[in-house]
C-alpha cells in the first residue's frame, strides 16, 4: 500500500466516522422529544458506519510493517476512536436521561 492508497482509505474513514458523528449529534439535538425508535435507528446507523469504518481501517492495519507513517491517516483513526466513544457514552447514558413518555 503506497501513500496515496492509504490517504484515500485515510479519507473513507474520515467521511465514515464524520457520518456518523452526525447522526449521534442529531440524535443529542433530539433528545428533548425522546423517541425511542428513532434513537435505535440513529444508533444502528451510527453503528453500521462506524463497522464500515473499521473495516477501512483493516485494510491498512494488515500492511503495518510497510506502511509510510501518515498524519492524516493518524487523524483518521484517531477522529475513529473518537466517534467510538460518543457513541458508548450515548448507548450508556440516553437510557438514564431519556425516561419515554
Amino acid at each position: 500500500m503506497d501513500i496515496e492508497e492509504l490517504n484515500q482509505l485515510s479519507m473513507k474513514i474520515l467521511t465514515y466516522s464524520g457520518k456518523a458523528k452526525q447522526v449521534l449529534n442529531q440524535m443529542i439535538s433530539q433528545l428533548s422529544t425522546y423517541d425511542q425508535r428513532r434513537v435505535q435507528t440513529q444508533f444502528d446507523e451510527a453503528h453500521r458506519l462506524l463497522i464500515q469504518g473499521h473495516h477501512e481501517q483493516s485494510k491498512a492495519i494488515k500492511y503495518v510493517d510497510k506502511l509510510p507513517y501518515s498524519v492524516l491517516f493518524t487523524h483518521a483513526q484517531d477522529t475513529l476512536m473518537s466517534t467510538e466513544t460518543i457513541y458508548y457514552l450515548l448507548q450508556k447514558l440516553i437510557p438514564l436521561i431519556s425516561v419515554p413518555k
